[in-house]
């Protein structure tokens, strides 16, 4: 008899504990379950945390920068009033990726960069395609990765290089005009070797790749690019610039003899 009612006693004190027992559960101390489940008087708010009371919305922490390639400051002008970066001097994004041009406006983006190098062919449409620091400029029916510089600091080009290039960006944001280094090429004009397949080496100072062009030989022109793939635009005394194949020796011409080879001369 005795067993029976300690039993009972101890059965009962146990039902009364567990009745009156209230755990002290921390306020967003834990995580909210599947669903956003929470306990009672608790609610799953925007940070994914169990909360009690009137705490209906809780500021979100900022994001997490997960950019896993940057590009190194290069100047230090800082950004163009109204634009979020530098792209010329990389400043702006706080280390926090990279910035570039897009559709009309600087960006700081992250994830993965571009890695094409200056000069390479590129695709305009894509976010980065090009290192960071470059721009695909859209020409010759494809792209190609140009250096961004700024006014402020023209060094960023580097040797033989010009900051003379202006490229707009137009875009939802509206446009935003900025500037190029130029092209160092080492092609050669004769056998047309050193530049992408889209474009022709021209004897400028110093050689250039630019958009082949379509004006015949012995035919007018005012550029050297508007000439044919091989031949460039020349300024003969007392008659108008034509277009004459290139040369560097004789034997480089079908027809005539090379004149004015320094080294580049023309066919005639």
């Amino acid at each position: 008899m005795c067993l029976r009612w300690a039993a009972a006693s101890l059965i009962g004190a146990v039902l009364l504990a567990s009745a009156c027992y209230s755990p002290n559960i921390k306020s967003g101390g834990f995580a909210c379950g599947d669903g956003g489940a929470c306990p009672d008087k608790f609610h799953c708010a925007l940070d994914n945390r169990c909360y009690q009371g009137d705490a209906a919305t809780i500021e979100m922490p900022p994001p997490v920068c997960t950019a896993d390639a940057s590009a190194p400051q290069v100047c230090s002008a800082p950004h163009v009033t109204g634009q979020a970066c530098n792209p010329g001097c990389q400043t702006g994004c706080n280390g926090c990726g990279w910035c570039a041009v897009v559709s009309g406006a600087t960006k700081c983006l992250t994830g993965r960069a571009g890695t094409k190098d200056v000069g390479a062919t590129c695709t305009p449409s894509l976010e980065s395609d090009c290192l960071p620091g470059l721009y695909c400029q859209p020409e010759c029916g494809t792209g190609r990765c140009y250096r961004i510089c700024d006014s402020s600091d023209k060094s960023v080009c580097g040797s033989g290089s010009l900051c003379n290039l202006t490229a707009t960006s137009h875009g939802d944001a509206g446009s935003f005009t900025f500037s190029l280094c130029s092209i160092v090429s080492t092609c050669d004009a004769v056998t047309q070797t050193g530049c992408p397949a889209a474009f022709a080496c021209y004897p400028t100072i110093p050689t250039e790749c630019d958009c082949a062009g379509a004006v015949a030989d012995g035919q007018p022109c005012q550029l050297a690019a508007q000439c044919g793939r091989g031949s460039s635009c020349i300024g003969l005394s007392g008659t108008t610039s034509l277009c004459l194949k290139t040369c560097k020796a004789n034997s480089d011409c079908t027809a005539g003899m090379c004149r004015n080879a320094t080294p580049y001369g023309y066919c005639m």
